[in-house]
């Protein structure tokens, strides 16, 4: 197998609050590719919320829905994905992205990732989150931090719009692209 990846896919990693949606849907439309997000599409296949499935079934199972549903995302091209906020720490996963595509690991702090997420949480529960986001989302971005590293683009959101982010985003896979096709 070669050590060589497409560059016409792109993966958005990170914690809840970094952005991933958002920016990529503004980047697959600066692109003109489309965009996917594998949260929705396992809601959709499963008929039950993210939260109803961590609740009925745990996370172990929710991993299990997630790798198939990336799995065949994951081979469209000329997109642009945005995965949960655990994704890139299930291994399988992680290899399976890093596989297929530029993976872009969108960087936030704790405390800018649950001002972010604080007025959504009651209409939209975070299941890993628990009662106190801000040290939740401090104790993830540690224990995934290191799987987080992997991606091959790595992009700050503190302090940035979405815009900001999609463009910085878009370069760089402009960028890459040109350096695959020299």
């Amino acid at each position: 197998m070669s050590d060589r990846r497409p560059v016409d896919r792109v993966f958005l990693v990170g914690m809840s609050g970094a952005g991933k949606s958002s920016v990529a849907a503004a980047a697959a439309a600066q692109l003109g590719w489309t965009t996917w997000d594998s949260d929705v599409e396992i809601a959709t296949r499963d008929g039950r919320s993210i939260p109803q499935i961590f609740a009925q079934d745990g996370e172990p199972a929710f991993r299990a829905l997630e790798r198939v549903v990336v799995d065949a995302l994951s081979a469209q091209s000329n997109a642009v994905g945005a995965l949960g906020g655990g994704a890139m720490a299930d291994a399988p996963t992680r290899e399976r992205l890093l596989a297929r595509g530029l993976v872009a690991w969108l960087q936030v702090s704790p405390d800018v990732a649950a001002a972010r997420l604080e007025a959504g949480l009651a209409a939209e529960p975070r299941p890993m989150l628990g009662d106190d986001p801000r040290r939740r989302l401090a104790d993830l971005i540690a224990a995934r931090e290191a799987a987080y590293r992997q991606a091959h683009l790595h992009v700050d959101t503190d302090q940035r719009s979405v815009a900001e982010v999609a463009d910085t985003l878009a370069a760089k896979v402009r960028a890459a692209s040109a350096t695959d096709s020299a």
